[in-house]
């Protein structure tokens, strides 16, 4: 079996850390019990409570530098949760917990990757009817283009 590919590897490190969001502190709440790599697996009639991550883009790198050797890639997590009287509130809990669990974590990157940088959050909101909420938040992070 061929190793897995530098986005492939990017994804998994993603997963890993996210899945440190258990409740136990200092983390707010146990979103990442359901942490994935398929969107699709947080169908709003099957999951209360998720994230999915998931490459949004890549492109070529600014610093030319590493022009030929990385790929700028923009990284989506993708957090729902089911709605209710204090889901507003709950949501920025998982947004707070994601940051942190995202804080201070190069240790964990593979080896050329650059450590995630937090680009932005916006609220995903649920068609009409629907009971859930949600928000997309990026990261952005060099990495090689090749398994080295």
């Amino acid at each position: 079996m061929a190793d897995p590919t530098p986005r492939r590897r990017l994804l998994d490190a993603f997963r890993a850390n996210l899945l440190r969001i258990n409740g136990v502190a200092p983390y707010h709440t146990a979103i990442g019990a359901v942490a994935t790599l398929e969107p699709g697996q947080l169908d709003p009639e099957q999951v209360d409570d998720g994230m999915a991550v998931y490459i949004e883009r890549q492109e070529r790198p600014a610093d030319p530098a590493v022009q030929r050797t990385h790929r700028q890639t923009t990284v989506t997590i993708v957090v729902k949760r089911r709605g209710g009287t204090s889901a507003e509130e709950e949501l920025d809990l998982v947004v707070e917990d994601i940051e942190r669990a995202m804080e201070g974590r190069q240790a964990t990157w593979p080896a050329g990757f650059t450590q995630p940088v937090y680009q932005s959050m916006e609220p995903h909101r649920a068609p009409a009817g629907a009971d859930w909420i949600g928000a997309l938040i990026r990261y952005t992070t060099s990495i090689p283009t090749l398994n080295r």
